[in-house]
């Protein structure tokens, strides 16, 4: 990438932004450091993967998420994750650590483990190739005699399958987070060794700017010594060019009206709505105050004479008009402020791009409803959420992210400590790339904590090693209290990069035990299984609904049938509603008789049964056709495991 090199001398006014500048004739290289791979990435939509994660949550949707593994092996072991087909892992997070627990690596379908270490030992570094920084085990919680939690960020890339299990203990708390690959040549675009550089790279330098300087053009804004209620700064304004936002800088005195009661406004392209109109402090990470943040994207420092310093990194691409401005919205005067603006040049195709976009809610929290962090359709990116939260016990909820329309969430959490990878609430404060702790709610002295919830917490997580993308819709909650059931101020901002239009579009369905639409269909199964009707609950937040569907339960044999699809495709989507209670549901899958891959559902719930599996199936297979002809091979497995079905649907990728 190229950008064109134009400096602008700071000017001195109310109101004033740098004039839009033409293109320089000279574009020199915007030289990114390594970590700024992760967050470049976010520019372009999103192709060919999907992000799904693997945890200890509750099967009966309550609180108390330990030992709740997907499923126990032939062994007795407990699976913390399965997974077939190409993919790779990018975090494990896990706390309260039995002892005796010895982690189990088998790759690729061999009947040994590849890699068998103390679950202890792993994340203290000890497995080679998982040295510090890309693992932790830290002291992230206050509450309980082993408060520690364990991280590691380094990616970990599979073929063709990956299972882990828990032998010799318990798995307590867990989760893992993955991506998975519709094809070995989506997975072929990997550079592994290239994704440990930037993890390790964003632990050693936090919060310092992950790229040059030299080559971005900045735009530069600075108050006269007093502004005044209601006064605006435009920090930029750019009517008729093309370009990315690399980082905005505020300097500002650091009270906590302008932190909770000044905001900033960025819109893009011309769109009528501003993009983001958002509290100054929550943007920069750090809600209520003045607490010092250091993360990948955000940056919070401050300054001599109660002065701060406020940075992010987060890119913006637009192609044609740019608006950022900061407005005092609070009744009290400020001293002088300074910005900065640096914009580098754009060379992303606009139909590939995305426009950044944040997401600011506040307000009490509502019984039996989560808490919404975003709700969208289009396609794009969920970067991550900075949460304040105080008043009454808050903690312990899941966070819960839907995409796609399914009907359970494809992310499912333990605790909100634990999504913001600490544990055991209450927190001390720590600084990391992907998750921050600031400002929580410990009393002056420490000590006991009674009454200590009217202290507004900071939290925040960086989806940036894995980023989840969404191609028509995206639904993002966390719970209040363990199950949604406590009253508490919430103030959230969600971070999404979004390009307006769905990427998959639903062209066909099949409804079991519909005669006409299985006729319509052609299919077939062999042998041939009865319909049964069964009612069941969904995992999320509407895990006390009963939905009642017809289907069939397969003990093996073969299912066949032929599907409408656009023949513009960039891919397809098969979904299959299934029964979770039957674990290890797997059948190799053919596109007009070639394999497309094996379709494995490796978990295991009695209780809420009802989850939407999906299928993602590369162009190579069905770009050009109309329709397609699908025959599934099951695999029962050596448990004796059953393929269950209970209505299908069609989606295509799109460009």
């Amino acid at each position: 990438m190229k950008n064109r090199i134009l400096l602008l001398a700071v000017v001195v006014a109310v109101m004033v932004v740098a004039p839009n500048v033409p293109a320089s004739a000279v574009e020199p290289a915007f030289k990114p450091h390594p970590a700024y791979r992760l967050l470049d990435r976010l520019l372009r939509a999103p192709a060919g993967l999907t992000v799904r994660q693997d945890s200890s949550h509750n099967k009966q949707g309550i609180n108390g998420d330990a030992n709740m593994p997907l499923y126990k092996d032939a062994a007795g072991d407990d699976v913390i994750f399965d997974s077939v087909g190409p993919g790779c892992i990018r975090s494990l997070w896990g706390t309260a650590f039995d002892p005796q627990a010895v982690l189990r690596f088998y790759f690729d379908g061999e009947a040994k483990p590849r890699w068998e270490i103390n679950e202890i030992e792993f994340f203290k570094g000890k497995l080679p190739g998982f040295m510090a920084p890309l693992t932790s085990y830290a002291k992230r919680g206050l509450w309980g005699g082993e408060p520690f939690a364990g991280n590691s960020f380094a990616p970990i890339p599979f073929e063709k399958s990956l299972k882990i299990s828990i032998h010799g203990g318990e798995s307590r708390f867990f989760h893992v987070i993955s991506e998975r690959y519709a094809s070995l040549a989506s997975a072929g675009r990997l550079d592994v060794q290239a994704d440990r550089d930037a993890v390790e790279d964003a632990f050693a330098r936090p919060g310092e700017r992950p790229f040059e300087e030299d080559g971005l053009r900045a735009y530069a804004a600075e108050t006269k010594e007093e502004i005044e209620a209601g006064e605006k700064l435009s920090l930029l304004k750019i009517e008729s060019d093309s370009g990315i936002v690399r980082e905005i800088e505020i300097e500002a005195d650091g009270s906590e009206a302008f932190f909770r009661l000044t905001h900033l406004r960025l819109r893009w392209d011309g769109h009528v709505r501003w993009d983001a109109v958002v509290p100054v402090g929550i943007f920069f990470g750090s809600p209520n105050g003045a607490n010092e943040m250091r993360s990948l994207p955000l940056r919070m420092e401050k300054l001599p004479d109660g002065r701060v310093r406020l940075r992010s990194y987060f890119p913006m691409a637009f192609w044609t008009k740019a608006e950022i401005e900061w407005i005092n919205d609070s009744p009290e005067r400020f001293g002088r402020v300074k910005a900065r603006v640096l914009v580098g040049a754009n060379d992303i195709p606009r139909e590939q791009g995305t426009s950044f976009g944040a997401v600011y809610r506040e307000g009490q929290t509502t019984y039996g409803g989560d808490w919404l962090f975003y709700e969208g359709l289009g396609t794009g990116w969920f970067a991550g959420v900075v949460q304040s939260m105080h008043e009454m016990h808050y903690c312990e909820g899941n966070e819960r992210f839907t995409v796609d329309g399914a009907i359970s969430p494809q992310i499912n959490g333990t605790g909100s400590e634990d999504y913001y990878l600490a544990c055991f609430w209450p927190n001390p404060d720590f600084d990391a790339p992907f998750g921050c702790v600031i400002g929580n709610i410990m009393e002056e002295g420490g000590g006991s904590y009674p009454g200590a919830y009217r202290i507004p917490s900071g939290y925040s997580r960086f989806h940036l090693e894995a980023p989840i993308p969404f191609y028509s819709s995206m639904r993002a909650v966390i719970q209040h209290g363990g199950m949604s059931d406590i009253r508490s101020q919430y103030r959230s901002l969600a971070f999404v990069y979004v390009r307006r239009g769905r990427a998959l579009v639903k062209t066909d369905a099949i409804v079991i035990g519909s005669a006409e639409s299985e006729r319509q269909h052609g299919y077939r199964s062999a042998p041939s299984a009865p319909v049964s009707m069964l009612a069941a609950s969904p995992e999320g937040e509407n895990f006390e609904a009963v939905i009642t569907t017809a289907g069939r339960i397969h003990a093996g044999g073969t299912i066949s049938f032929r599907v409408v699809v656009d023949p513009a495709n960039s891919g397809i989507r098969l979904r299959r509603r299934i029964d979770q209670k039957y674990r290890g549901q797997a059948a190799r899958v053919f596109v007009d008789g070639r394999l497309a891959g094996v379709w494995k559902h490796g978990y295991e719930n009695e209780f809420l049964r009802w989850f939407d599996a999906d299928f993602d199936i590369a162009p190579s297979l069905t770009r050009g056709r109309d329709h397609l002809d699908v025959k599934l091979v099951l695999e029962p497995g050596p448990g004796g495991e059953r393929f269950t079905e209970f209505g299908y649907e069609v989606f295509c990728f799109e460009k």
